[in-house]
């Protein structure tokens, strides 16, 4: 009985390291696809590209909410959690600005990500 018990103590601290891997893995996949996507809108925004800007940002707060999924899970990240929030209002608000055709206003929205990314999460939580 206690080496089963010991068996299965065993193999819950392996499955648990390994599915933390795992969700650490695609983390880190999904910001990476954030950076692109990010980059992705500007270049659409400043093409005058709507259709293309709005699926971009709409795949954009997916992504956020995610994010901000991901970190409610962790201890002590409840900055992170504002912060992904705070993203998809940004995300949504591109949509909005892009379906009344405003595109400068969209283009400062979307240039905001690439400025507030790296210093409000990426300094703390990278690498994780």
């Amino acid at each position: 009985m206690r080496n089963t018990k010991f068996f299965f103590q065993i193999l819950f601290i392996a499955v648990s390291g390994a599915v933390w891997a795992e969700s650490e893995f695609d983390f880190e996949e999904m910001m990476k696809d954030v950076e692109t996507q990010t980059q992705n809108v500007q270049n659409s925004i400043s093409a005058k590209d709507a259709n293309t800007a709005l699926a971009d940002a709409k795949k954009l707060l997916d992504e956020f909410k995610l994010v901000e999924t991901y970190f409610q899970k962790l201890h002590n990240a409840d900055d992170a959690v504002s912060i992904s929030k705070k993203y998809q209002e940004k995300a949504i608000a591109i949509q909005n600005l892009l379906a009344a055709s405003d595109y400068d206003t969209a283009a400062t929205v979307a240039g905001d990500f690439s400025k507030e990314c790296r210093g409000a999460c990426h300094d703390k939580y990278k690498p994780l």
